[in-house]
């Protein structure tokens, strides 16, 4: 099992101890074998997120996180004629190049990953950090939006984040497994900037994205949805803003999250979303993805490149194991 997953398994279980009297063992195993069907052999990293459902002990989050950013980093590389991964074990960056300057999906932990890997992974690709003009923060967590007010600050972008988790960033109303105070691990949230809401785009030069609110990680993370080409040829492309039920034994929450997954299955396949991309590695499979890719012959096709059919079945995979925990947890747990 992967860090991540791994590590989102311990936070739920230690949150959800007290209520597993109230389980439903019968609805837990069908929702976990619903997630597996989905998940077949290539999609086993989100499948992990099942284990909050299980009596399976893993290590804490601070335990995982140390260690994945105690891994070697990650090279930056061009994935598709104009994406470009950027980021480390842990978190992760994706840029989008357009006509008119340069677009970043989240901006990691903090100012040096924001100045090391953003920055230094776009100067490595022949890219110019002074050309980003929009950075959007997927939603309000420390490893997503911590080098966002660097990224600002030295080179002027647009920061961009969803209404709901802009106030959440005000208010302090973080999930509670972050609490209100903010990890030291993590830079300083960025100052309020760019509110969207859902269906809204944003365009730059030739390329337009679409962002939509998908609740449930946080209630305000964010979707964003863009077309990228290879070798031409036009793919429709997610990133998929927030995964881990990291947010307590909360029916209510995780109900929400499933409910979530089955209305974007729609919306995705109404985009014709055939790319899925994560935040973190352990989900979307990038670092094998890149290999593959530096490892490719004429005629092959790109292996982010995975097809209508596997994004509805990560996304199935999500709400499933979703309604596992839930399921896990007892129906009379409070929620908010």
């Amino acid at each position: 099992m992967n860090h991540l997953t791994t590590a989102v398994a311990a936070i739920a279980l230690s949150l959800s101890s007290a209520h597993a009297q109230k389980a439903d063992p019968a609805a837990v195993a069908q929702h976990i074998a619903n997630a597996t069907a989905a998940a077949k052999s290539d999609l086993l990293g989100p499948l992990g997120l099942c284990k909050t459902a299980t009596p399976t002990p893993g290590p804490s989050f601070m335990d995982m996180y140390k260690a994945a950013v105690n891994e070697p980093p990650l090279a930056p590389m061009q994935v598709m004629d104009e994406l470009y991964f950027l980021g480390a074990k842990w978190s992760t960056a994706w840029a989008l190049k357009t006509s008119a300057g340069i677009i970043i999906i989240d901006s990691m932990d903090n100012s040096d990953e924001a100045e090391n890997y953003i920055a230094g992974g776009l100067r490595k690709l022949g890219l110019n950090p002074a050309d980003i003009k929009y950075v959007i923060v997927s939603h309000a967590h420390g490893d997503h939006d911590g080098g966002a007010g660097y990224l600002k600050e030295k080179f002027g972008p647009r920061i961009v984040m969803s209404e709901i988790d802009w106030q959440a960033e005000e208010t302090a109303q973080r999930d509670p497994l972050f609490g209100t105070k903010r990890n030291p691990l993590f830079s300083a949230p960025p100052k309020r900037d760019m509110a969207v809401n859902d269906g809204e785009t944003i365009t730059l030069g030739d390329t337009t994205i679409k962002l939509y609110v998908i609740p449930g990680h946080t209630l305000g993370t964010l979707a964003t949805v863009f077309t990228v080409h290879d070798r031409g040829e036009a793919h429709r492309a997610v990133a998929w803003g927030g995964t881990a039920y990291n947010f307590g034994p909360l029916p209510d929450r995780l109900q929400l999250y499933s409910d979530t997954t089955v209305k974007y299955r729609g919306v995705m396949k109404t985009e014709n979303a055939d790319i899925f991309l994560s935040n973190h590695v352990a989900f979307d499979n990038a670092v094998p993805k890149m290999a593959a890719l530096k490892e490719r012959k004429a005629g092959e096709p790109n292996p982010f490149v995975v097809g209508q059919d596997t994004v509805q079945r990560f996304l199935t995979i999500l709400g499933e194991c979703a309604l596992a925990t839930r399921a896990s947890i007892g129906e009379n747990t409070a929620g908010k």
